[in-house]
């Protein structure tokens, strides 16, 4: 399975140790990583013009930054993992900023859906999701991220997702299984 894996920005030895544990899980299940790390330096924030929608359907109609190639990897991917260190319960600035510019691959329009109303995918299929939330953070910050990175994959309509949320790399063998069980692997 091709996977492609976003994290934060690299500022401590604590990501990093996140983005090798994640990667390694992924890998020592056979799966083709393409890491991505995200920063707002390289992905400029959404200004809600709805050009990707309009303008240039499934393309930003800001070019001169990487978000346009790394939504193209995104919806050619098998799966998705978002590994973000928690931030007020949500998704880091950096996860943030191309989660807003990923507008680009859902459609303009609005369709019931599971009892609610969100807009329909741009395209057949998009990849599985799993987002990973990590960081000292209170039970109700975790539960906050889990409630958002579900919401979010309610709107990119995996065929499966898992949002969970861990203090650090330690504990990701622990969950290691969960996320090899949503990519489809036996343990």
């Amino acid at each position: 399975m091709n996977i492609l894996l976003l994290c934060d920005r690299k500022s401590t030895n604590d990501d990093i140790q996140m983005q090798g544990a994640v990667q390694g899980i992924l890998e020592r299940a056979g799966h083709t990583v393409q890491t991505v790390v995200l920063s707002r330096d390289e992905i400029k924030p959404c200004v809600g013009c709805f050009g990707c929608w309009v303008k240039t359907p499934g393309s930003c109609v800001i070019v001169n930054d990487a978000a346009n190639n790394i939504a193209s990897y995104q919806v050619n991917a098998d799966a998705i993992v978002l590994l973000s260190e928690i931030t007020y319960g949500g998704f880091s600035a950096d996860m943030k900023s191309f989660l807003d510019r990923s507008i680009q691959n859902i459609l303009p329009f609005f369709k019931k859906y599971k009892g609610e109303m969100h807009h329909p995918g741009r395209y057949e299929r998009f990849p599985l999701w799993i987002a990973i939330g990590y960081g000292s953070v209170n039970d109700a910050e975790k539960q906050t991220f889990i409630r958002l990175a579900d919401r979010n994959a309610l709107n990119m309509r995996p065929a499966k997702h898992l949002a969970l949320s861990v203090l650090g790399s330690k504990e990701l063998e622990d969950v290691a299984d969960r996320i090899n069980e949503t990519l489809g692997v036996s343990a």
